[in-house]
C-alpha cells in the first residue's frame, strides 16, 4: 500500500469515528508523536541558566533537602482549602 492510499483509509476512518473513537485515535497519535522525542535533544536545548537550576535541585535532594510529594500536596490542600 501507497503511503497516499494509506493516508486515504485512515482519513476514512477519522471521517467515520464517532466522539469516543475520536478521542482515543487523538491520544494514541499524541503518544506515538511523544514517544518520537528524543529527550537528549531537548537537554541540550536548554539555556545554561536553566541545566544549572535542574542540576542545583538534583544536588538538594542528593543532600536530602527535598520534600516529599506527599508532604507538598498536604500543604497545598491545606493552604487553599482543597479537598481530594
Amino acid at each position: 500500500m501507497e503511503a497516499a492510499e494509506l493516508k486515504i483509509e485512515l482519513i476514512d476512518k477519522i471521517e467515520h469515528a464517532d466522539f469516543k473513537q475520536l478521542r482515543e485515535i487523538s491520544g494514541l497519535l499524541i503518544n506515538y508523536f511523544n514517544s518520537q522525542y528524543d529527550p537528549t535533544e531537548g537537554w541540550d536545548a536548554l539555556p545554561e541558566s536553566h541545566k544549572e537550576a535542574i542540576n542545583e535541585g538534583l544536588e538538594q535532594l542528593d543532600a536530602g533537602l527535598g520534600v516529599p510529594f506527599k508532604e507538598v500536596n498536604e500543604r497545598l490542600k491545606k493552604k487553599y482549602g482543597l479537598n481530594s
